[in-house]
């Protein structure tokens, strides 16, 4: 939970809030709002991106297009969901 959220929740208790809180919740709601979308629009173009293999099992001729463009996109994906920094959030990753 973060801390604007709780801020919010003391403020429905005490029936008064700081000034700049709701401003403050906006701008994280935003904020949230953005990466979201970002994120959405990442998640459509890996669909969209075509499988550069046949039914073999081999790569076709799409391949490096694939291979650059699935690097990058899911590049900007981890730095989407605060993966190269500390997040509030604790992630159990799985090992590879």
């Amino acid at each position: 939970m973060t801390d604007i959220l709780h801020r919010l929740q003391g403020c429905l208790a005490t029936g008064t809030c700081e000034p700049g809180l709701l401003d403050a919740a906006a701008r994280e709601i935003r904020e949230l709002k953005e990466r979201s979308d970002q994120l959405e629009e990442i998640l459509i173009m890996l669909v969209r991106t075509s499988i550069p293999w046949d039914a073999d099992g081999n790569t076709t001729e799409n391949f490096p297009a694939f291979q650059e463009r699935y690097q990058r996109l899911i590049h900007e994906a981890a730095v989407l969901l605060g993966l190269d920094v500390r997040s509030t959030i604790t992630r159990t990753e799985p090992k590879t």
